[in-house]
C-alpha cells in the first residue's frame, strides 16, 4: 500500500488491539511519506516501528538514487531531531542486540521508534536473540498514598474538576472506573477527543467534550475553573486542539500518569502547563484508580459544593436550514449515533467530522470508541488508521469518516483496501472546511475567492465502485440512512464508501484554535 496510507496503519492496528504494528519504507521519497504516520504516533504517544532502509554503506558519497545518506536526503539525523532515542541505527551486527534492547524500552514507554538500516550490514549473518520483555504494571505507592491522604484536606469545601485524556483509553474498565470517581467526588468532568473512550456514557457528572468540537456546558464549566478550583487529569492531553495553549488555571492540579515522557512534557511532567500548585500520581491509570477510590471512600473525601448536573450539554442555537440536496449534518449524526452496533470502531479524519461528531452527539457510545489522530492535523491519515484496525482485528466493524479534501491523500489507495470491509464516510461539503470557515475569521476582509478553498466535484461512488468497492450516496432526507447502515453491518468481504452531501455553512462544532490566528492576538 501506498507510504503515505501505511505510515499510519501501526497507529490504527494498535489503537484496535493494544498491540504494535509496523511500516516498512524504501530510501527516500517513501521516508518522507510515511513519516508523517511517523509524527503522529509520536504526538499521541502511540508505539509504532517504522522500518526504513538507508542505501548501501559502499555507496555512499557515488550519488546513489534516492540518496539518504550525508551527502543527500541527510535522513538519519532528521529521524534523530523528532524521535531521540527511538531512532535505532542499525550500522554494526555486534551491537544489534543492545540496539534492539533499547528499541523494546522505547516502545514500552508508549512512544514510536524509526529502525534505520544499511542492507550490507544486515545481510551478514547473525545470531540475535533479544526475548521480548512486558512492560511492569502498577502504580507508584508513595504518590498514592500521598494523594489519599493529602487530598480531603486541600479540596474540602472547593470544587473539584475532572479532566480525562487519552492515555485513560489504553486501560481497561476505564469508563467504570472514571464514573466511580466522578461520583465518589462528586466531580463534574470533562474530557478531550480521545479521553472520551474512557468515559461512560451514563457518568451523571459528565458535562461534555471541551475545546476543539467541545461542548458549551463543558466549555463554560472549563473556563470557569480558577484558583479556588482543583483538578485531577486522568491523563494529560497538552495539544492546541485539547487545551488550546493554555494552561490550566486551577489553584491545584493532580496529574495521574504512568508515562514518564510523554508528547508535551518538560522534564518528564506538565508542570509548565499549570498555574497553581502541580502534584503527579505515577502509575497505570486503572490500577491508580483501583486502588484509590477504595481507600478514599472509606478515609472521605470531605465537603463539596452542590453541582448542577446538565441533562443536554450544548445551549447554543445552530441552523438547521442547509443548501438544497445536502443533508442537515446534525440530524444525520443524531441517526447515526443511534445506529451504532456492538464490536465496532471508527476512526475521525481531518476535516469536518472530527469537530461535529462530538458535539452533536454530546456523550461516547459504548459500542463504539472513535479515534483521531488530530495534533499532527495530517490530512487523509484516517483511511490508514481504518486499514490498521482491519488488519488488527477483521471482525471489527470499521468505520472511517474522512473528507471530500481528505480523499486527495488516499484515493489511489482506495483498491488495496477492497477486500478489507471497510466502511469509509466521505463528507462531502465542496471545500477544504476547516479552511474555508477558518479564514472568515482569521482574515474576514480578504475576498473569499482568495481563500483557494472550493474543490472539484468528484463522483466519489463511482470512483469507489472503479477501485472494487460498493458505494451508496446519503440522500438528503436520510430516508435511506437505514438500509445504508444495515449494508454496513453485513459482512461482505467488499469494502463500502458512502457520500454524503453536506453544506459548509452549517458550523457545528467550534473551532477555538481559530483565536489563536487572528492578528489581534499577537498585538
Amino acid at each position: 500500500m501506498g507510504e503515505y496510507v501505511a505510515g499510519f496503519v501501526p497507529l490504527g492496528y494498535y489503537l484496535a488491539s493494544g498491540r504494535i504494528g509496523g511500516c516498512i519504507t524504501t530510501t527516500g521519497a517513501a521516508t518522507k511519506l510515511g513519516g508523517s504516520g511517523m509524527t503522529d504516533a509520536k504526538l499521541h504517544n502511540i508505539p509504532a516501528v517504522y522500518l526504513i532502509a538507508l542505501n548501501s554503506t559502499m555507496s555512499i558519497g557515488q550519488a546513489p538514487l534516492q540518496d539518504v545518506s550525508v551527502h543527500g536526503m541527510n535522513i538519519v539525523p532528521q529521524l534523530q531531531a523528532e524521535l531521540g532515542d527511538g531512532c535505532i541505527v542499525l550500522d554494526d551486527i555486534d551491537t544489534m542486540e543492545e540496539q534492539l534492547e533499547r528499541a523494546q524500552a522505547v516502545l514500552m514507554e508508549s512512544k514510536p521508534i524509526a529502525i534505520a538500516f544499511y542492507p550490507d550490514i544486515l545481510s551478514k549473518g547473525v545470531e540475535i536473540d533479544v526475548p521480548s520483555r512486558p512492560r511492569p504494571r502498577g502504580f507508584r505507592a508513595q504518590d498514592v498514598e500521598r494523594f489519599v491522604q493529602d487530598f480531603p484536606r486541600i479540596t474540602d469545601g472547593r470544587r473539584v474538576v475532572i479532566y480525562v485524556g487519552s492515555e485513560a483509553a489504553r486501560w481497561p474498565g476505564m469508563p467504570a472506573l472514571t464514573t466511580q470517581l466522578s461520583e465518589l467526588l462528586q466531580a463534574p468532568t470533562v474530557w478531550s477527543v480521545n479521553g472520551a473512550n474512557a468515559v461512560s456514557p451514563d457518568n451523571r457528572y459528565g458535562f461534555g467534550y471541551i475545546s476543539f468540537g467541545g461542548n458549551d456546558e463543558a466549555m463554560k464549566l472549563w473556563r470557569s475553573v480558577g484558583p479556588d478550583d482543583c483538578v485531577i487529569t486522568v491523563g494529560f492531553d497538552p495539544g492546541e486542539y485539547s487545551l488550546n495553549l493554555a494552561t490550566v488555571p486551577a489553584g491545584q492540579v493532580w496529574s495521574f500518569t504512568g508515562w514518564t515522557e510523554q508528547y508535551g512534557h518538560l522534564a518528564g511532567e506538565f508542570r509548565h502547563r499549570v498555574r497553581g500548585n502541580y502534584d503527579v500520581v505515577r502509575g497505570d491509570l486503572d490500577a491508580t484508580l483501583r486502588e484509590i477510590i477504595p481507600q478514599l471512600t472509606r478515609r472521605g473525601v470531605g465537603r463539596r459544593p452542590a453541582v448542577d448536573l446538565p441533562v443536554s450539554l450544548n445551549t447554543r442555537q445552530i441552523s438547521r436550514e442547509v443548501r438544497e440536496g445536502s443533508v442537515d449534518f446534525i440530524a444525520f449524526y443524531e441517526q447515526l449515533h443511534q445506529s451504532w452496533r456492538p464490536n465496532s470502531i471508527g476512526f475521525d479524519d481531518v476535516c469536518i467530522a472530527y469537530k461535529d461528531r462530538q458535539y452533536v452527539t454530546q456523550r461516547p457510545h459504548p459500542w463504539i470508541p472513535f479515534h483521531t489522530t488530530h495534533d499532527g492535523s495530517a490530512m487523509g491519515g484516517g483511511f490508514g488508521l481504518g486499514v490498521g484496525a482491519k488488519l488488527a482485528d477483521p471482525s471489527l466493524h470499521t468505520f472511517v469518516f474522512s473528507g471530500d479534501g481528505c480523499w486527495r491523500l488516499f484515493g489511489g489507495a482506495l483498491a488495496d483496501a477492497a477486500n478489507l470491509d471497510l466502511r469509509l464516510f466521505i463528507i462531502n461539503n465542496g471545500v477544504y472546511g476547516i479552511v474555508d470557515k477558518g479564514l472568515e475569521v482569521v482574515i474576514p476582509d480578504v475576498e473569499k475567492r482568495r481563500y483557494h478553498s472550493s474543490l472539484p466535484s468528484i463522483d466519489f461512488v463511482g470512483a469507489a465502485r472503479a477501485h472494487g468497492w460498493d458505494g451508496y450516496r446519503v440522500k438528503s432526507d436520510l430516508s435511506n440512512l437505514k438500509e445504508i447502515m444495515d449494508a454496513c453491518y453485513e459482512t461482505t468481504g467488499q469494502s463500502i464508501l458512502i457520500d454524503v452531501p453536506v453544506d459548509a455553512d452549517q458550523v457545528i462544532g467550534l473551532n477555538p484554535r481559530l483565536n489563536n490566528l487572528t492578528t489581534k492576538t499577537y498585538l
